[in-house]
């Protein structure tokens, strides 16, 4: 599969988090009519005692039963923010993962030059010995009809480099810079700005003010920080700021995409 089809995956799932809010957000102010209630029931061939209740989402009815375990209170702003969260999570993962399948589609390529032009980010990847031995052994063995089928060492150490590369996190500029640095791609902001339309350091700034709001969710539960005890409070997301964030992470990657074309 292409870099594009799984970063595309990821962005339909972000985008599908999102639809869910706007969807299932409870705009009902007031309680369901006894009347509507029993009428629905009476259609649905269900017990007149039960309880039900109703949220009435954008373009959508959603009809609770007794034993469902959720109530309206699981439809309002607070609680169903954990689907932006969930989509903000999703696209920033989509373009780590985009830039793990970009770096190691070319990095055999890379790998090939002679050492002279080999930059210093990657001189810095260091793959495991036994790596290293098994690509040497497989080096010497030819097979086929009279040997004339060579084998490809350079399968183990690309396989050796992946492993080594999805530990590592390209998410903050930085070190998407110098990942896609390992793979010759020069001068990656300056490019992408130019692409986007706006300047570098807007581009850097805002793609870490996004990794860092990630970074939030996933590793303090999006809990507000505090000096001392007190009622526990979250940060603030809305729809439009998780809408604007994964629209600049899709151009950013079309950006990146350019470049490494």
């Amino acid at each position: 599969m292409h870099r594009r089809d799984i970063f595309d995956n990821g962005r339909r799932r972000a985008q599908y988090f999102l639809r869910l809010h706007a969807l299932l957000q409870d705009r009902r102010q007031r309680g369901i009519r006894h009347d509507w209630a029993r009428n629905f029931k009476r259609v649905m061939h269900w017990p007149q005692r039960e309880r039900v209740n109703r949220i009435d989402g954008r373009q959508a009815i959603l009809v609770l039963r007794e034993g469902a375990g959720l109530g309206p209170e699981h439809f309002r702003e607070e609680t169903l923010s954990e689907l932006l969260r969930a989509a903000l999570v999703d696209i920033v993962s989509a373009l780590d993962r985009y830039c793990h399948e970009l770096v190691v589609s070319r990095i055999v390529k890379a790998l090939g030059r002679s050492e002279k032009s080999i930059n210093r980010e990657l001189r810095q990847l260091y793959i495991p010995v036994l790596a290293a031995k098994a690509a040497v052994r497989h080096a010497g063995i030819r097979r086929g009809k009279g040997g004339r089928v060579r084998t490809r060492p350079m399968t183990i150490i690309r396989h050796a480099v992946q492993d080594i590369l999805y530990r590592e996190s390209y998410q903050a500029p930085e070190d998407i810079r110098r990942a896609l640095r390992m793979v010759d791609i020069e001068d990656l902001w300056p490019r992408c700005a130019e692409q986007m339309h706006i300047q570098q350091a807007d581009l850097i700034r805002e793609l870490g003010r996004i990794v860092d709001r990630r970074n939030k969710i996933v590793h303090e539960g999006d809990v507000i920080r505090r000096r001392k005890g007190g009622r526990l409070i979250l940060h603030t997301i809305t729809r439009r700021q998780v809408r604007a964030d994964i629209e600049f992470i899709v151009h950013l990657v079309s950006a990146i995409e350019t470049q490494a074309s």
